[in-house]
């Protein structure tokens, strides 16, 4: 849920945080440089009145010290150079001001928004698993990339230039006054519908701004979808379909720019013709006053050079409310993830040994309204080799999760070696159970480091040792740079086997007291199936190992072989003890399965 308006401009000033007093120096710099552009037209109109003219010096009451210190309006009359030297002098601090005023403020801009992505970025590591399976990933890079992006470009520049457009009113207001009244009058009077214009915008276009985010994070999402599942849409033929739902989710995000777009050029027509008019009132009042007598030339020039000088910040300050409205809209997205509850109890709890008995007592559990478990028992014991076997849906691999806390059974206990695992400090337990999944992910580094990737420094031999025990060895000696071998991004360089089974391999580097694997064999042959079971039994040492699998042959040989039904345990027992049970689950599968090979090698 985002947070209201104001808790969302309370979050903009926090994420500035650590950093305000370098943006509170660029703001007093950029004070400094609106007074020096102020000041610096009044040595135009000294030298049009009074030097090239014979006017006595008329200017406001902050500038008197300048003829007088230079020398008088004869000296400046003998050395005109002194009015360049003033005008380049001024200029030249300015540009002082501003090289410092922008380096504080780039600072400060991109420093919070360094803290600001660290800190999204360890909230996101710390979110519980149900909130990442009920989100959309091409959403959540977008908030973290283009949604920062935009709060970044915010502190850098357009908060800036909304506290310069406001000083800009109140120091130009004070200085046209000290000028000519009528002058002012006429100015300042524009501001009004200018602002009321600006603000009437941001209103209006901020749900406008909100959906065009939306859009935008479908259409990431198609993207992310359609890269990282690449291999689907060729071997599927659906790179027809997939084109089709990009193109439709691209003109919705075009149709909403579009929107976007055209309200902003309606704004910038609107501002445009608002301070034309303006420039238009100013300037035929100031013919008119100079006609008089009211006015001199001098006078008149620094005045039209003051509205220009005006002119720019006033129109700008629509775009400053319009950037204001896409930053607001960005800040509610990312409050709706910073606000998103964090895993509890992390690294609260106990750490035991996980090599005792496991057991699952009157277990039910539901994704949402869909039931799952429904009172389950079930007991491994310690050490053992346990097997089990189930229909899509029967609760296989909510097991899994249930057991490494990823989610929290709803009702019955589950406990290792007598402790519940309720009492367990979360990351001690996934720590100490490997786990490896049908789809492992591999990262797009060397297949070394994606082996020892508990460890910053991954040890060689151990890493060798895992892969032959994982029968992924030799593949790997085959390639050219051997473990050095850097893959494509989730392993798409490997084929399905070899990645199973250095995600294998990346599970028996760690010492694990506890096994899981979520039918990771599926994609090898039987040989090898075999081969790696044969080199888990030997290295287990008291590991509880938990095999999920469809294949009758990977599960044959556990010390228990489970099997699910409707979420619950239908069958329980050795292979030789589920066979002698006539017409059971596990027979059924067992002589289907076997007379799918033998028709295979018949054929």
């Amino acid at each position: 849920m985002q947070p209201h308006p104001r808790g969302r401009f309370r979050a903009l000033l926090g994420y500035t945080r650590g950093f305000r007093i370098p943006i509170i120096l660029s703001f007093l710099l950029m004070a400094a440089e609106l007074v020096i552009g102020f000041v610096s037209p009044l040595v135009l109109s000294i030298t049009i009145d009074s030097v090239l003219d014979t006017k006595p010096v008329n200017v406001a009451w902050y500038f008197r010290w300048f003829v007088p210190m230079v020398g008088g309006v004869e000296v400046i009359r003998r050395n005109l150079w002194i009015m360049a030297a003033a005008m380049l002098g001024m200029t030249a601090i300015s540009g002082v001001v501003r090289f410092a005023r922008t380096r504080l403020n780039t600072r400060a801009g991109e420093g919070s928004v360094r803290v600001l992505r660290d800190r999204l970025f360890a909230h996101i590591q710390r979110l519980p698993y149900r909130w990442h399976a009920a989100s959309q990933t091409g959403d959540i890079i977008q908030r973290a990339t283009t949604d920062v992006d935009t709060v970044r470009r915010f502190n850098s520049g357009v908060l800036l230039e909304f506290v310069r457009t406001i000083l800009m009113v109140l120091v130009g207001a004070a200085v046209m006054f000290t000028i000519n009244n009528t002058l002012a009058f006429i100015t300042i009077g524009m501001v009004i519908p200018v602002a009321a214009v600006s603000v009437l915008f941001h209103l209006r276009i901020h749900k406008l701004l909100e959906s065009q985010e939306e859009a935008e994070g479908r259409l990431f999402t198609v993207m992310q979808e359609n890269v990282t599942g690449i291999r689907v849409v060729r071997a599927f033929g659906r790179s027809r379909f997939e084109l089709d739902k990009f193109r439709k989710a691209n003109d919705e995000n075009r149709q909403m720019l579009l929107k976007v777009n055209n309200s902003f050029a309606s704004l910038w027509a609107t501002l445009d013709l608002l301070c034309g008019v303006e420039f238009a009132a100013v300037l035929v009042a100031g013919i008119l006053l100079s006609l008089k007598g009211n006015l001199t030339i001098g006078q008149f020039t620094v005045f039209l050079s003051y509205v220009y000088t005006f002119f720019w910040p006033i129109r700008g300050f629509g775009r400053v409310l319009s950037q204001l409205s896409r930053t607001m809209v960005a800040v509610g997205r990312l409050e709706e993830v910073l606000r998103a509850e964090e895993e509890e109890d992390l690294e609260e709890g106990e750490t035991p040994v996980l090599r005792g008995d496991v057991d699952f007592r009157d277990v039910s559990f539901a994704y949402g309204t869909t039931p799952v478990l429904d009172h389950l028992d079930m007991h491994i014991p310690g050490g053992s080799t346990v097997a089990i076997l189930g229909g899509t849906g029967s609760g296989k691999s909510t097991l899994t999760l249930l057991l490494q806390r990823l989610y929290e059974a709803g009702s019955g206990s589950i406990t290792v070696g007598g402790t519940d695992i309720r009492n367990i400090r979360k990351s001690w337990l996934r720590t100490r159970i490997g786990i490896v999944l049908q789809e492992p992910f591999l990262y797009s580094r060397s297949i070394l480091q994606n082996i020892g990737i508990r460890d910053k420094q991954p040890d060689r031999a151990l890493a060798e040792a895992a892969a032959k025990d994982a029968c992924v060895h030799d593949d790997i000696m085959e390639f050219e740079e051997g473990y050095d071998t850097v893959v494509g991004e989730r392993g798409v360089t490997l084929s399905g086997g070899q990645k199973q089974r250095i995600a294998i391999a990346r599970a028996l580097t760690g010492e694990s007291d506890m096994l899981i694997f979520d039918d990771s064999l599926s994609a090898v042959d039987t040989r090898t199936d075999a081969a790696i079971r044969q080199a888990l039994r030997t290295r287990r040492q008291g590991v509880t190992t938990i095999i999920i699998s469809h294949r009758v042959t990977t599960l044959m040989e556990a010390d228990r072989i489970f099997v699910l039904k409707g979420g619950r345990v239908a069958e329980e027992g050795t292979h030789e003890e589920l066979m002698a049970i006539p017409d059971s689950i596990y027979r059924r599968t067992f002589d289907i399965q076997s007379a799918a090979v033998e028709g295979g090698e018949g054929a």
